[in-house]
């Protein structure tokens, strides 16, 4: 049976899946979500009139590479689910998603948070190396210049893992 999917409810979801959530409206809360690479995921979540409404911050307007970041966005959007890649009107890169609130429920709810964090922790580091190489390759330098160990978000990832 669907729950009767309300601002109570949405809190009592979210406190049972053991997140600290802030409310900043009527129907409206934010969250955080910790992953391996996205570190933090800031996630706001509405309650609006036929659907729960989730944006999550995953990276600021790029600086380039502006097409390539793009296309690995659009291609990971095929098996995105509820849940796709957009910019915001800023420009950021952000997740976005809806679910019908009469099909809301824990699971639901558990499942479209899980997805929005694997999405953004599988994408983040090649967004960062696309869209901020020019960024990444100062960092390093002075990185090597300092005596300190690289910043493994600039470095490419080692062929075992799946691609973008």
């Amino acid at each position: 049976m669907t729950p009767d999917v309300g601002a109570e409810w949405i809190e009592t979801a979210l406190d049972g899946l053991g997140l600290d959530v802030q409310r900043v409206g009527d129907a409206a809360w934010l969250t955080v979500l910790e992953g391996e690479h996205k570190r933090t995921l800031p996630v706001y979540l509405e309650l609006r009139e036929r659907n729960l409404h989730v944006t999550a911050f995953v990276a600021g307007a790029l600086d380039e590479g502006h097409a390539g970041v793009y296309a690995q966005l659009l291609a990971r959007n095929q098996r995105a689910g509820p849940v796709h890649f957009a910019l915001d009107d800023d420009g950021d890169v952000v997740l976005v998603g809806q679910v019908p609130r009469e099909a809301l429920d824990d699971d639901v709810l558990d499942e479209v948070l899980g997805r929005v964090l694997v999405l953004a922790d599988d994408a983040f580091d090649a967004v960062l190396r696309t869209g901020f190489a020019s960024y990444l390759e100062t960092e390093q330098r002075w990185r090597a210049k300092a005596g300190l160990p690289p910043n493994p978000i600039g470095s490419p990832r080692p062929s075992a893992t799946r691609a973008p």
